[in-house]
């Protein structure tokens, strides 16, 4: 079964300026998790001034992974493949801010002249730099989603 995304370049005008003339890049998030997306985004559990559909949280953080996205790049620090000899290619945007370690899961599907980045899956509280087994499946679920990207 196809998931349902919903595109979110329109949230991180921002880093607009950034994008590639020549190689087309969107962020997209599974639509399940929209709302959850936008809490995560808003310090929902972390902000002691938590405002629902607030993102200010965490918006200049998500614009500056969204920069290095836009340009078809990636740093370890902030925007990662993981499991790099595995396919499909599993991202990780890495939200190592106000003291935590959390992450948000991506599958990138190239397709010659850009790529789409879908957000699949969103993880709170990464406890070392190494994968743990609930990563690991974290990771092998997001790889299993199946999308229909019309343009």
């Amino acid at each position: 079964m196809c998931e349902k995304l919903r595109c979110i370049d329109d949230l991180l005008e921002d880093a607009w300026d950034s994008m590639c003339p020549r190689y087309r890049v969107s962020i997209f998030v599974r639509t399940k998790i929209y709302d959850d997306l936008i809490d995560f985004l808003g310090g929902k559990g972390i902000n002691p001034k938590y405002t629902p559909g607030d993102i200010n949280y965490r918006l200049d953080k998500m614009i500056n992974i969204a920069t290095i996205v836009y340009n078809n790049r990636y740093r370890d620090e902030t925007y990662r493949i993981e499991e790099k000899q595995k396919q499909p290619k599993v991202t990780a945007m890495k939200f190592m801010d106000k003291g935590r370690n959390d992450r948000l899961y991506c599958r990138e599907i190239d397709y010659g002249k850009g790529k789409d980045v879908i957000i699949c899956e969103i993880y709170m509280g990464k406890k070392s730099e190494s994968l743990s087994n609930k990563e690991k499946n974290i990771i092998k679920r997001t790889r299993s989603y199946e999308f229909e990207i019309l343009t």
